[in-house]
């Protein structure tokens, strides 16, 4: 079994503009395309083994990954599962404001602290990190098929939560700390260890 793990392509807002679980909609035309996504989808398949094929599909339950995963599914013949432990981190009151526009009294300390501090009504990068932890544990021995790939879509805060996970680094709620950055519709392959944890195989493929 492989882990693809897929980021929503580009959203249609003003650059700036604090969004998480916010379901905002998606750039059109999309942007990349979904049919570009899902070529390149094939080629990693490919470059998994040549019995590669898809399996589960899984997403966010937010329309902007929801939407690209109903697409690459289809396409493969394959249903999705939806699992909301695949949400971005939640920015309570922040969400829908521009960055700039919110107060510093405020964001600093968030800023500071994300593991441990939440924006109001939001919550921590901690949160969000159990949360992903145990969706990625529910996929380490799935009940798949040999030479099938699970695939994830959902967006860069879970996603490099896993990608952490992989590469032994703590994830930030600031996409500027990051050690990587993930691609709008890039592709991401990890590979289940047998001991636990994954290995990173491929990145913004």
């Amino acid at each position: 079994m492989a882990l693809i793990l897929v980021r929503h392509t580009r959203v249609d807002l003003p650059a700036g503009t604090c969004y998480g679980q916010a379901d905002v909609p998606l750039l059109q035309p999309h942007d990349p395309p979904f049919d570009g996504v899902g070529q390149r989808l094939r080629a990693l398949l490919g470059r998994i083994g040549a019995d590669a094929r898809l399996g589960p599909v899984v997403c966010s339950p937010l329309s902007r990954a929801r939407l690209l995963a109903q697409h690459l599914a289809t396409d493969h013949g394959q249903a999705v599962a939806v699992d909301p432990r695949w949400m971005e981190l939640h920015f309570g009151a922040w969400e829908g404001r521009r960055w700039d526009d919110i107060p510093r009294v405020e964001s600093d300390p968030w800023a500071a602290d994300t593991h441990h501090r939440a924006p109001p009504g939001g919550e921590t990068q901690n949160a969000l990190i159990a949360r992903v932890q145990a969706a990625l544990a529910a996929l380490h021995a799935p009940a798949s098929q040999p030479g099938q790939a699970v695939l994830v879509v959902a967006h860069a805060g879970p996603l490099r939560v896993a990608l952490g996970a992989a590469q032994g680094w703590v994830a930030s709620a600031d996409p500027q700390q990051a050690p990587v950055s993930l691609d709008f519709g890039g592709l991401t392959w990890l590979d289940p260890l047998p001991g636990g944890g994954w290995a990173l195989r491929a990145l913004n493929a």
